[in-house]
């Protein structure tokens, strides 16, 4: 972290997380301000640590942007700052899915991904349907898909995006432009590529020691992509923080087991299902102050009852003023790179100022005028201090293009 000796500021003893417990990250920076940058190397350092640790812990990156498939090449344009820092430029064994109907695409014009990734419609309750649709619920396409869902899922289980055409389709009761408005929705979420009746194990996403980019940036230019951004975080964060509830009743009873059986030999082996970490940048688009997305309660869910299973969040965004309040209040840990505006300032001030020393503006405004700068704070020490972030040992793909090209100087031995 950063010391200020009279007019000289410089960098003192490094700053560690602790990941072996379960906590809220809340990143928030302006534009440009190293947001995505500062996640990337909590992802790295955590897939970085001693395979004993890693094994017991999974990332998923939540890829709103496309920026992280980079991670699977070493950082070779700051070698000369990641030897200052005591590291060298090294690639990592990330894993990436893209949605099962961008996948081929995505292989023929060789953009890196390793496997399809697919959701089960039938997972799907009325309600998400009725958000990722923007339609209410008492109006009568609302009723006549929320019907339809609850039929098929009571007659089937599970089923797919045809199955769901067919009982449209089947149903005479109904009139036409309702029905033919149930059947246009529906046909046009196919070329979405996200629905299949199998849809992806969660177990393939959470692996121990694995950090899993879950690239949704294909939407970016889709009609309605954030509601589908929206659909496929929220099921998964929906999913995971089940399994985790089962799995940590599991290893609750395998300590039980293990204190009143102390004799016999403790089985060896990892959790069955480790400790998971969700990392998402342009968290206010999935946790609005203000309204719900489809992704909104399963998150909010997870900030308030994650703890318990084991389930963290890194959550990242430039308008701290719009985000859930949620985020505000839950956060143990907030990093703040440099924010301007008043709105934005004066939320994190409200979360602050019950053991700041300081006014936060102050801090702000003191911080030198280089990439990776910040405060942090957490809870356990209820103290503020300037720091800055460690270069990254792989490469960052959130760089914003320059106008004027990269030289290469040739020297002469």
């Amino acid at each position: 972290h950063y010391i200020k000796m009279g007019q000289i500021t410089s960098l003192s003893n490094p700053i560690y997380m602790d990941v072996t417990r379960s906590h809220v990250v809340f990143v928030c920076g302006k534009r440009g301000g190293g947001k995505s940058y500062t996640m990337g190397v909590i992802a790295e350092g955590m897939a970085n640590l001693p395979t004993e640790i890693s094994e017991n812990l999974s990332i998923i990156m939540l890829d709103t942007m496309g920026i992280y498939w980079t991670m699977k090449y070493p950082n070779h344009k700051d070698e000369e700052l990641l030897k200052e820092w005591g590291f060298e430029g090294k690639g990592l064994g990330v894993v990436i899915y893209t949605p099962g109907g961008f996948y081929d695409e995505y292989k023929k014009k060789g953009i890196p991904t390793d496997y399809p990734f697919y959701i089960k419609p039938s997972d799907l309750g009325p309600e998400d349907w009725w958000r990722t649709f923007g339609i209410a619920s008492t109006d009568p396409l609302g009723v006549f898909i929320e019907r339809t869902v609850l039929q098929l899922k009571k007659e089937k289980g599970d089923f797919g995006i045809p199955d769901i055409v067919d009982a449209v389709r089947a149903n005479k009761k109904i009139d036409n432009v309702t029905r033919d408005a149930a059947e246009n929705r529906f046909l046009a979420t196919e070329e979405w590529g996200v629905f299949s009746k199998e849809g992806t194990p969660l177990h393939d996403l959470a692996k121990g020691g694995q950090v899993t980019i879950l690239d949704v940036s294909c939407y970016a230019t889709m009609p309605g992509g954030w509601k589908i951004k929206s659909l496929v975080i929220g099921l998964t964060a929906q999913k995971l923080f089940i399994d985790r509830m089962v799995a940590r009743k599991d290893e609750e009873y395998a300590s039980i087991y293990s204190s009143m059986h102390y004799i016999e030999e403790k089985k060896k082996g990892g959790k069955k299902m480790p400790l998971v970490w969700l990392v998402i940048d342009e968290a206010h688009e999935f946790m609005p102050v203000k309204g719900k997305t489809t992704a909104t309660d399963a998150l909010v869910t997870i900030l308030r009852e994650g703890r318990q299973p084991g389930i963290s969040l890194i959550l990242a965004t430039q308008q701290p003023g719009k985000i859930h309040t949620d985020v505000m209040t839950q956060s143990d840990i907030i990093l703040s790179h440099r924010i301007t505006a008043k709105l934005d300032t004066d939320a994190l001030g409200m979360l602050m100022q019950s053991y700041m020393r300081q006014g936060l503006d102050k801090e702000l405004n003191n911080l030198p005028r280089i990439k990776g700068a910040a405060i942090i704070l957490d809870d356990s020490n209820e103290r503020m201090y300037p720091m800055r972030v460690r270069p990254r040992f792989t490469w960052h793909g959130g760089e914003a293009p320059t106008a004027i090209p990269e030289k290469r100087k040739v020297f002469e031995f």
